[in-house]
């Protein structure tokens, strides 16, 4: 008797359901008219709002960044594998600390700001970055009305106002705009973007800073043994001079004595003076010139490699749905809005009742 009387309830509380479904299927078709025009009212704001607003504008630069690692790391490699030790370690780690840097070079306010007052040439025209954003953030007027004239910002000039408004577009960038990114942690690949509803200004200022960036991580990097490699080629262009000079000595001497005596060692004191200058410049020059050698070595493997993977090239991709998307975002926007409106206004009035 139980199992039949469990059978019946299922039944019923089923039967309940599928009566329930179809009343609320009557009512919402009774109220077809209603979803059309709710439907239809939101599929035209979601268009509207699409394609009516400015979209925001993506700029992305992505690169890989290679300081040669292997090459510099070299001598540690070696001896970490007779002991045993896997040096790759080291050298990831490295890798990563060089694309931390940079990622810091790129957050920095120095760099945006020199992004910011360096010029780019827009229809054929070069202004400074910094008028093209003022002018797309509509923020001339207020800059004039806090006693600040636009046409007087210059790359190298400084003064208290222009420099506390400047810092406060460097702000609003790192906080709204500027993206700095590492797709994957084992990796040295590098995403630079920079989103703004100002599809030139997206792509200039993104080109720009990562021009100016590149260059100063790349010098640098490289000022140590670059200044290193000039001294040596100095010292060796010095050397040359002196052993070239002593050469010339040495066969004045040996022409001023053309038919020397043997038994007069006093005569032949001068070429043999002259003798040890050469000999002695030859020895210092070629020592310099092997350490030259090594100095140009050591700089080559210093200059990290920096890559361009892609760059932002018009046009540039954007927040705005394409047309079939937004009709189906609406549609559904809209068949779900209109339902859970008149079910939760029937619910209520069930309640009530």
């Amino acid at each position: 008797m139980s199992t039949e009387n469990n059978y019946s309830n299922d039944k019923i509380s089923l039967s309940f359901l599928i009566s329930g479904l179809k009343e609320w299927f009557s009512f919402l078709i009774a109220k077809k008219n209603f979803i059309v025009l709710v439907t239809s009212s939101i599929l035209f704001f979601t268009i509207s709002f699409n394609y009516l607003l400015n979209p925001v504008h993506y700029a992305r630069t992505t690169f890989v960044l290679d300081n040669d690692s292997t090459s510099s790391m070299g001598d540690l490699s070696s001896l970490a594998s007779l002991a045993g030790i896997n040096a790759s370690s080291f050298i990831e780690a490295s890798s990563l600390f060089q694309i931390d840097n940079i990622q810091e070079l790129y957050r920095s306010n120095s760099m945006i700001k020199k992004t910011l007052l360096s010029k780019s040439k827009i229809d054929n025209k070069d202004i400074l970055i910094i008028e093209r954003f003022i002018k797309s953030e509509n923020l001339k007027k207020k800059w004039t009305s806090l006693g600040f004239n636009v046409n007087d910002l210059r790359p190298n000039k400084t003064s208290r106002v222009q420099d506390s408004l400047i810092k406060s577009l460097v702000k609003l960038i790192k906080k709204e705009y500027l993206l700095v990114d590492k797709p994957s942690r084992k990796t040295t690949i590098l995403e630079i973007g920079f989103d703004h509803k100002d599809e030139v200004l997206a792509k200039i200022f993104n080109e720009n800073l990562v021009k100016i960036v590149n260059e100063f991580y790349h010098k640098t990097k490289t000022l140590k043994t670059g200044s290193n490699l000039n001294i040596l080629q100095r010292q060796s262009d010095s050397v040359k001079i002196v052993l070239d000079s002593s050469i010339m000595i040495l066969a004045e001497t040996d022409q001023n004595i053309p038919n020397p005596n043997p038994l007069s060692k006093v005569n032949l004191v001068p070429y043999q003076k002259a003798m040890i200058d050469v000999q002695a410049n030859s020895a210092i020059y070629q020592e310099l010139l092997k350490q030259l050698e090594l100095a140009k070595v050591t700089h080559r493997n210093n200059m990290p490699l920096i890559q361009i993977i892609d760059k932002p090239s018009y046009p540039l991709e954007n927040s705005r749905w394409k047309l079939f998307k937004t009709l189906i975002y609406g549609l559904i926007f809209g068949l779900s809005f209109s339902i859970f409106s008149l079910s939760f206004k029937r619910t209520i009035e069930s309640l009530d009742l």
